[in-house]
């Protein structure tokens, strides 16, 4: 039996797998996007840099296996700066 064979059983079971996916494959923890799962619906939300990377993170928590869709609620920051006159 493989890794990707396993399908979690349960929303806590769900949540779990999906948090280890997102560290495993992107190196986003816990603290950066947050993870919850209800009724096989997954939720992310946090704050990151690039749009890229935002959405990699939902396409990897779309492949949890018992995933029935990802609500992708995760930001990105956009940092304008203002020149100033001399």
């Amino acid at each position: 039996m493989f890794v990707n064979d396993i399908v979690p059983i349960g929303d806590d079971a769900l949540s779990t797998a999906v948090r280890s996916r997102l560290q495993m494959e992107l190196g986003l923890t816990h603290d950066v996007v947050k993870a919850t799962v209800a009724n096989g619906v997954v939720t992310l939300k946090g704050r990151l840099a690039s749009t890229g990377t935002r959405e990699a993170a939902g396409a990897a928590a779309g492949n949890v296996r018992g995933i029935k869709r990802v609500v992708n609620d995760i930001s990105t920051a956009y940092h304008l700066v203002r020149r100033l006159a001399p």
